[in-house]
């Protein structure tokens, strides 16, 4: 079961690729379920984060779920 931060986290990563400098605890998290793919520069710098296919459906459940509560 996810976190409540997990799920934030996963709801703002559905819009928009993000970059970022280091690694939060959710985004690792949400990587072990492989909702999220992180992709790495070559000299092993993350580089960006993108929902993966189990990623979207789950963020398009979560956000159809809340427009009909």
């Amino acid at each position: 079961m996810l976190t409540h931060h997990e799920v934030a986290t996963l709801l703002r990563l559905r819009d928009a690729e993000r970059r970022l400098q280091e690694l939060d605890p959710e985004v690792l998290a949400l990587s072990r379920y492989e909702l999220v793919e992180i992709a790495w520069h070559d000299d092993g710098d993350i580089s960006t984060l993108k929902l993966t296919g189990r990623g979207r459906e789950l963020a398009r459940r979560l956000s159809r779920e809340s427009d009909s509560a």
